[in-house]
């Protein structure tokens, strides 16, 4: 063993915080990730690692498992509760507005900003109703109207060029992934109580509800397929829960905020894809044991975000939600739920979706099918003079003529008959 391992220290007005580089250590797969922790020091064991840390203040004697861990960075982050009458005596602003899996995060959020991490960067500083109406503002603000008029009208052409009608993939866990849940029990294992003493299952479910959709637009639109390059921004801007930290009060809230959103910030944008997602979902519970599925898609999520920015989520919801599944989720209360998401699909899909996408929508509307009908008639005029000459062709020829007339006929049919709301 080496004692090699790089570390630094530091104190808050409530805890010690250990933060270990260990390059050498695979931290996806280890699961001896402990410190033992007496009053003055910390000691901190893992092949090829053996380091003895001395600490500024007293502390709680006992077993500190990681706060968070940086898979692409390989650090472990511990936070150790000073003894009571260590306490700084400062005001402890450490706790804030809580949030993350059932509220049960506090103080500032432990990730580094990014491009690809559109987050709430304080959710500490804000309370549940104001991160909602920063997440309505900001939303409103990222809208862009003709992005979402093109791919609305293309769909209709091509679907946009994506095969949206495979069937769902049956629930089945790789070795690893079934692995790595075990680790993941393993380590929220002195959390077990939490997801027990769970009382209202409501804002727990929703929001499990609103990261599910996310992953299943990813899925529709990746053809199943985990892309590095998209995944993890896909799930994380798609759902509210991780990216702003709200919680829902009812599925009607869950499905417009996921049209909202699925029409703001993935490449493809039509309230067509995400109605197709929400019937994904409800044939998937349908078909499949309902903790075996989400599972893997909450795995799918895990696995999108474990090598990116996006790995924090996997802290502050993921692996909470894993267990929570498989420990204390309420099917009651989640069958409920999708009995009501059955009702509510067709009023949120006929609804607009409140950023005035009407207008442009029907500016384009209006500018395709007055290209069409010049199209049209200058057709018209070209085969009005060669009308003689054409008039000796055989019927067969004629009917092919016809069908070829035009050939963007069915799709002009389509946008005059297309309703605004979607």
């Amino acid at each position: 063993m080496s004692d090699s391992v790089k570390f630094t220290t530091s104190l808050d007005t409530t805890h010690a915080v250990v933060i270990l580089e260990v390059p050498e250590l695979d931290v996806e797969h280890e699961s001896n990730l402990v410190l033992d922790v007496f009053p003055r020091e910390c000691i901190f064991t893992a092949a090829p690692y053996h380091a003895r840390i001395s600490l500024d203040a007293a502390v709680k004697p006992g077993k500190a498992f990681p706060e968070k861990i940086d898979y692409e960075k390989n650090t472990i982050t511990f936070r150790i509760p000073l003894e009571s009458n260590t306490l700084k005596n400062e005001p402890q602003n450490d706790t804030g507005f809580r949030y993350g899996f059932y509220q049960q995060y506090c103080g500032p959020l432990a990730l580094e900003t990014s491009q690809d991490l559109r987050v709430l960067s304080h959710p500490e500083l804000y309370s549940v109703s104001d991160r909602m109406k920063m997440m309505l503002k900001a939303e409103t603000e990222d809208f862009r109207a003709e992005h979402y008029a093109m791919d609305h009208l293309q769909f209709f052409s091509d679907n946009l060029g994506l095969t949206l009608d495979s069937p769902p993939l049956a629930p089945k866990l790789s070795a690893d992934q079934s692995y790595r849940i075990r680790v993941i029990m393993d380590e929220k294992q002195r959390q077990a109580d939490v997801y027990s003493s769970i009382e209202d299952h409501s804002a727990v479910l929703l929001g499990l509800v609103d990261i599910l959709l996310a992953v299943c637009y990813d899925r529709l639109t990746n053809g199943n397929e985990l892309n590095e390059a998209n995944s993890h921004t896909n799930i994380q801007r798609i759902s509210a829960t991780l990216s702003f930290f709200v919680e829902f009060n009812s599925i009607d809230e869950v499905l417009r905020s996921f049209f909202r959103r699925s029409c703001t910030y993935p490449f493809y944008r039509t309230r067509n894809i995400a109605k197709q997602c929400v019937d994904l979902m409800l044939t998937c519970i349908d078909t499949f044991d309902i903790r075996e599925w989400i599972k893997h898609e909450l795995m799918f999520a895990y696995d999108a975000f474990k090598t990116t920015d996006c790995a924090v989520m996997n802290h502050y919801y993921v692996k909470d939600y894993i267990c929570y599944t498989e420990l204390s989720i309420n099917e009651e209360l989640l069958t409920d739920y999708v009995a009501d998401m059955k009702l509510s699909l067709p009023i949120v899909y006929g609804e607009l979706l409140g950023f005035g996408e009407e207008k442009t929508l029907q500016k384009f509307i209006a500018e395709l099918t007055g290209a069409f009908e010049s199209d049209s008639t200058d057709s018209d005029d070209s085969d009005s003079e060669d009308e003689e000459t054409d008039s000796c062709g055989s019927d067969t020829e004629s009917a092919s003529s016809k069908e070829d007339e035009n050939p963007n006929e069915n799709v002009l049919e389509k946008l005059m008959n297309l309703k605004l709301s979607g």
